[in-house]
């Protein structure tokens, strides 16, 4: 079967990652950071063919070599595999996953006060992007957020449910027709995707959440779509708080 390349909305999306990456960088691994992020949030899936060398520098804002220092780097990781020739390029080869180890690392080091501030940021741009999602979302914009609401719904895989609703969230911001908004909830999901350690009790609770923004937004109540998305994120920091007193205990216990 042949790759498909990449949606001029996934390249957008993977165009606003930057900015969200860790600082002291170089340039080339930035761009690592980014491509290894949208695949993470699952913008990039396996099969996907990213664009020519020279479209995506160009796109990127980059020179041609440091984008094949980042595309080296990704193949040593087993991310891409690269061809050449004509119908050659580079294709997405496996998913992003961190061990339980490493999010259950990240998420104890990360401080009580930071997922606090983080479910802060990430509940106000929630709220504004389903605020005015319900003013300005297309048929097209509904269609897309019903469509991953049920994917969430159907699967099975708690990482790979989490990822659908890591996606639901920068649809919401899409619809709101802001692309700083959609730009600070990428970047927000982004970090949140490093510390999501364990499972978010009952499936109903979210899928319930997903439906009521959903249907705000389809009967144009903002008001009614920024509660329900800010109660979304707000019950997903509480549950990551709860994880990591927990986590905090037992390192504390077996110390």
């Amino acid at each position: 079967m042949e790759n498909a390349a990449i949606s001029s909305s996934a390249l957008d999306l993977l165009l606003l990652l930057r900015g969200s990456e860790p600082e002291g960088l170089g340039r080339a691994d930035q761009v690592v950071y980014q491509i290894e992020t949208a695949i993470l949030m699952g913008i990039l899936t396996e099969g996907d063919r990213l664009p020519t060398e020279s479209t995506l520098a160009a796109e990127l804002g980059i020179s041609p070599i440091t984008l094949r220092q980042s595309l080296a780097t990704l193949r040593t990781k087993g991310l891409i595999e690269t061809s050449r020739g004509r119908s050659g390029g580079s294709v997405i080869r496996r998913q992003v996953e961190f061990s339980d180890t490493q999010l259950r690392k990240k998420l104890r080091a990360t401080s009580t006060e930071a997922l606090r501030d983080i479910g802060d940021l990430g509940a106000a741009i929630a709220s504004m992007s389903a605020r005015l999602a319900a003013d300005r979302a297309d048929p097209q914009n509904i269609e897309h957020l019903q469509d991953l609401a049920k994917r969430h719904q159907d699967t099975a895989d708690e990482r790979a449910r989490r990822r659908v609703d890591s996606r639901f969230h920068v649809a919401v911001s899409i619809a709101s027709q802001s692309s700083r908004l959609t730009s600070a909830a990428l970047q927000v999901e982004a970090e949140l995707m490093t510390l999501w350690w364990g499972q978010l009790g009952p499936d109903e609770t979210s899928v319930e959440h997903h439906a009521a923004i959903v249907d705000a937004i389809k009967n144009r109540n903002p008001e009614e779509a920024a509660i329900a998305a800010e109660r979304h994120i707000r019950s997903g920091i509480e549950f990551l708080i709860e994880q990591h007193l927990r986590l905090t205990m037992e390192h504390g216990e077996n110390a």
